[in-house]
Formats: C-alpha cells, sequence, structure tokens
C-alpha cells in the first residue's frame, strides 16, 4: 500500500494537486520520518504559538495572528498581494513556514491581513531554505550565479552535469517563472502542474531524488495557487518579492549571497 494512504487527511486532500511524477522522485525515507511530527502538529497545534512568536519578530509588516480562524472572506486584490507577500517573507524566517495558505485562513480588515494558521507548519533545513531564497533572489534580480547556486542549494541542479544539462533545467526553471519577471501575471493550478510536470520529467531523465523537504514545498506552493487562483487577479510578483527581500533581509545577511 502507498505511504499516501497514510498521510493526514489535509495534507492528502494537497497532495493530489502535486504532480505524480514528482510523487514517484520524492524520498519516501524522509517522509517516513516526517510523518509522525506532522500528524502530530496537525492533532495538538503543537510548536503553532513558538513558531507565531517567532514570526511575529520579523514579520509583522505582513501579517497579523488572530486566535480564532477568520472564516470565508470574499478575496480582495489588496488581500491576494498580501499573502503572496506573506509566501514570499515566511521563507527568510528560519524557525519554520506555516504551509497552508488557503483562503479560509485569512481575513482582510483594517487594510491588514489576519491570519489564522492551522497546524501544518514546517522547519526546512537551512540548506534547503536559504536555497529557495537564492534561488528567488537570483531570478527576480536578474542574477545568473545566485539562480544557479539556488537551484543547487536544493538538490535540483548537479554541477558534475554538463553545461547543456545544466542550462537545460534554467531554461525550464525560468519558463516556469514566465511572465512574473516582466508583467504582472494571475495564477494557475493547472499551467503550474504542467510546468512542474516539464521539470520533473528532466529530473527522472537524470535520475535526481528529490528530498521530502520539495514534496512540502510543493504543498505549500499548492495552497498559495489555490488561494490566488481563487481570486483570479494579476500580480506584480518580481515587485513583490523585491519588496519582501528588501523588508526582510537585513544588509549583513544580503552580503552572504
Amino acid at each position: 500500500m502507498s505511504l499516501i494512504h497514510f498521510l493526514p487527511g489535509v495534507v492528502k486532500e494537497l497532495v493530489r494537486h502535486v504532480p505524480d511524477l514528482a510523487l514517484e522522485i520524492t524520498d519516501w525515507n524522509g517522509v517516513k520520518r516526517d510523518l509522525p511530527t506532522i500528524s502530530r502538529r496537525l492533532l495538538t497545534r503543537a510548536g503553532v504559538e513558538e513558531l507565531t512568536q517567532a514570526q511575529k519578530k520579523s514579520l509583522s509588516n505582513f501579517v497579523h495572528f488572530t486566535s480564532r480562524a477568520p472564516g470565508d472572506d470574499r478575496p480582495s486584490q489588496e488581500m491576494n498581494n498580501a499573502i503572496l507577500k506573506y509566501y514570499f517573507a515566511q521563507l527568510f524566517v528560519k524557525e519554520g513556514v506555516f504551509i497552508d495558505l488557503r483562503n479560509h485562513h485569512f481575513l482582510w480588515k483594517n487594510d491588514q491581513l489576519n491570519f489564522h494558521p492551522s497546524g501544518f507548519w514546517y522547519q526546512f533545513s537551512e540548506p534547503f531554505r536559504s536555497g529557495i531564497v537564492t534561488l528567488y533572489r537570483g531570478f527576480y534580480r536578474g542574477n545568473e550565479s545566485l539562480f544557479e547556486e539556488g537551484l543547487a542549494r536544493t538538490g535540483l541542479l548537479n554541477r558534475a552535469w554538463s553545461g547543456s544539462e545544466q542550462n537545460k533545467i534554467k531554461t525550464l526553471f525560468r519558463s516556469h517563472f514566465g511572465e512574473s519577471l516582466e508583467h504582472p501575471m494571475s495564477f494557475n493550478l493547472k499551467d503550474f502542474q504542467e510546468s512542474f510536470l516539464r521539470i520533473f520529467q528532466f529530473l527522472v531523465e537524470k535520475k535526481v531524488r528529490l528530498s521530502s523537504e520539495f514534496m512540502v514545498f510543493g504543498i505549500y506552493l499548492v495552497t498559495l495557487y489555490l488561494t490566488l487562483e481563487e481570486g483570479g487577479y494579476h500580480h506584480s510578483v518580481k515587485a513583490i518579492f523585491l519588496e519582501v527581500d528588501r523588508l526582510v533581509t537585513s544588509p549583513k545577511e544580503d552580503q552572504k549571497e
């Protein structure tokens, strides 16, 4: 029986949006190690308060945490822009990320994003977390070396590959980010799935095994796409990322990149 059957309900519901090919190349031993912890957090909300306090220290410009579930709120352009900012901002927090960004966890009130997180949170390893930030930073700043470094840190590019193979994975990711570099873009889950499928097809050819962290990150992306697709708005993704990067990165940290 597939390990997917043993995933907690909400995780199983979300992982079905991740391309099957991605699941085939996932390191399921890592999933097995993480599963008891994720299940306990979902059931008991263990660690939610601690992560909330950690995020309050650096993300107060982006989100206000609420103690009660806000219920459904009709998404607005401002609300969805704020959710996209929060998506990026969480990646700068070493203590962890609240994974479920679906709309029913948010409320837009008094020009403020209010968030009641579920117990589905995860602490990425530092190489993976910093790799994702470096990947985004390299792409949106137009810095080729940072872009390549981010792909390598997250296990998506192998320095031992030939130059043409390394260029292939970089081209696939540029295509995945697509119009977001120059123009406001809308979020469509089907397009996201098809774009990532092409990336996974290449990784299968190269016999790459992705860490369990990448599956969790994929679910994180899925929840963002589900929310922003519902709104149907166009978002200036590059400008939003660069604003978040400027607000949450200290000059000392920036120099490390």
